[in-house]
């Protein structure tokens, strides 16, 4: 795309932003979701900035003047979101809140892929994953005051997550903190590996030699997550950067990456001596994998829940975010199946695979699993023909990082967290330059209608602005909410939370948070219509969105009131044979 340094110089800080922050920071305490609408904000506002400026120039200049391309790739990405776009025509949604959000997740991820395709530098990656290797050592950090229960020093600050014992930095989760360490740790050797010490000089050296102290800081953090898909998942990286140097018979690098090899030995040494608590719970966690390789670690009834699923609507799909909406229900029919398995609830399947056949069906999850073969062929064929010459750093780094989230992504959820996830448009950008300029698709000529790119740049403008409205209305709802759990008044609580219905982000948020208000205030003042009502308004969220929580709470009410009926309704979520009804005298 045609250039400008203002244009070049504010995409380099949006990409910075939206990168290499989002997993430093959390909501904090003026928000009801404590965690993730901060890291969305932060990880999207910028993105969304960028598309509306870049549509508007597209739409304005055309493709011909600004030279903005789609590749065919970005192409069938494109279709597979217009898919899930259309897709509730024929898969009625359980929760269009939640269709909403993962609608403009996803969308971002597409917008992102066409803005670094166009716009980003490859000398532009060696800041970013230096800026990133940063956030995860500093994370390191939170997560050692966290298991040191010293988080109150900076509580006045509200700097950490407060979760004293959890070693999770602000990532939120023990494994979302493994695979941030695992990201910034492959960041960070492959910046060894490409610019090492001895050769930099000036700010390069700076950079160089920082990096060198940053990981083993990440390396110790990775140990002590104890995330055995986030370890195994690094080494598969590893693995891919390993090959491609040794085709490309570069012994400089091969010998730096044996130096990283060592100091990953050396750091795991150190924790086992240094750390023994955490040292042991992994070697612990990894020789139940080895014994119990038939749980899956824990997961074989999560995934025999989820074939349940996609066996019950196989081609039409349940929808994009509906798989937590369908679980309790999958669940039943999976009993019937498997009769030992354990009662259990999940929001996520641990196999985005699995759970994107799940919610896009057989045609979606064809269209998505086709792009990645035919990536990987072409991949392995541009391996092929450039065997024995050095790879570029870009196609070094992308190949490692894609390789390293899609084995991950087989035991927990990189694709749903777009502070991780937005990396991947990233790396598809910077290896599709490459790999698909061998391939003869990069600037196929049926690709080129300008007036159909004017229509794209439109398209990007108006979603993105739209977006930004939408998660604006849902920030304002949050803020909302959190402002009426808080309040002191009974009419005012209501009143708060009503508003906060109106925005369709946190929609679904508001109608539990008002249901419970009734169920809270019927109990306290002893008002028997404002407990009905609330009772009334869970069990109608609960059968269009049943939850754990939601069914624990029904079941105690239920058995309180003794309601039969409901009571037998609601005892069918549960394994059979763990429970018993007694008929009322």
């Amino acid at each position: 795309m045609e250039r400008s340094k203002a244009l070049d110089g504010l995409f380099l800080v949006s990409a910075a932003i939206s990168l290499a922050l989002p997993n430093l920071v959390y909501s904090g305490v003026f928000f009801f979701q404590t965690l993730h609408i901060m890291k969305w904000t932060v990880a999207l506002v910028p993105v969304a900035t960028m598309a509306i400026l870049t549509g508007i120039v597209v739409a304005w200049r055309g493709s011909e003047r600004t030279g903005f391309k789609v590749d065919l790739f970005g192409w069938i990405w494109f279709a597979l979101l217009v898919y899930v776009t259309v897709q509730p025509i024929w898969a009625p949604i359980k929760s269009v809140p939640t269709f909403y959000r993962e609608w403009f997740f996803f969308a971002s991820l597409w917008g992102f892929y066409v803005l670094c395709l166009n716009l980003f530098r490859e000398n532009w990656l060696r800041p970013i994953l230096w800026l990133a290797s940063l956030n995860g050592a500093i994370n390191v950090f939170f997560a050692e005051f966290q298991v040191a229960n010293n988080v109150n020093i900076f509580a006045p600050l509200k700097l950490i997550l407060p979760t004293p014992g959890n070693y999770i930095g602000n990532t939120g989760q023990q494994n979302m903190l493994g695979l941030w360490l695992a990201i910034t740790s492959l960041g960070s050797i492959f910046l060894y590996l490409c610019h090492g010490v001895r050769n930099t000089r000036g700010s390069g050296r700076f950079f160089a030699v920082t990096n060198l102290m940053l990981l083993p800081v990440l390396l110790w953090g990775l140990w002590n997550s104890t995330s055995r898909s986030a370890i195994l998942s690094l080494l598969v990286g590893l693995a891919v950067l390993a090959l491609m140097i040794a085709i490309g018979r570069d012994r400089a690098r091969l010998r730096r990456l044996g130096f990283s090899v060592v100091l990953i030995a050396v750091v795991l040494g150190a924790s086992i001596l240094l750390n023994q608590g955490r040292s042991g719970s992994l070697i612990s966690k990894g020789l139940d994998l080895v014994k119990n390789a038939d749980t899956l670690g824990g997961r074989d009834g999560i995934w025999k829940t989820s074939w349940a699923m996609a066996m019950g609507e196989p081609i039409k799909g349940m929808g994009l975010g509906q798989y937590k909406w369908n679980y309790l229900d999958a669940q039943k029919k999976a009993f019937s199946l498997y009769p030992d398995m354990k009662w259990q609830y999940t929001n996520w399947a641990h196999n985005e695979y699995l759970q994107w056949y799940c919610e896009s069906g057989l045609l979606g999850f064809i269209v998505l699993i086709g792009l990645a073969v035919w990536w990987l062929f072409s991949f392995f064929v541009y391996l092929k023909r450039h065997k024995g010459a050095a790879f570029p750093n870009a196609v070094l780094w992308s190949a490692a990082f894609l390789f390293l989230i899609w084995f991950d992504a087989l035991w927990t959820r990189p694709f749903h967290r777009i502070e991780n996830s937005l990396w991947m448009p990233l790396a598809f950008a910077l290896a599709n330059r490459e790999i698909f300029v061998e391939m003869g698709l990069y600037r196929a000529r049926f690709l080129g209608n300008s007036r159909g790119y004017r229509v794209v740049g439109i398209i990007m403008a108006s979603v993105s602005l739209w977006g930004l409205v939408y998660l604006g209305q849902g920030l304002a709802g949050d803020v909302t909410i959190r402002r009426a759990v808080y309040s002191r008044t009974a009419p005012v609580q209501r009143g708060l939370m009503e508003k906060a219905h109106g925005a369709l982000m946190v929609r679904d948020i508001a109608e539990r948070q008002l249901a419970y208000h009734y169920i809270a205030y019927g109990e306290a003042a002893k008002d028997p219509e404002a407990l009905a009502k609330g009772l009334n308004m869970l069990l109608t969220a609960f059968r269009q969105q049943p939850t754990a929580e939601d069914l624990r709470r029904l079941l105690d009410w239920s058995g309180k009131l003794k309601k039969q009926e409901l009571l037998k309704y609601l005892v069918t979520y549960l394994k059979p044979g763990t429970y018993r009804i007694e008929q009322r005298k």
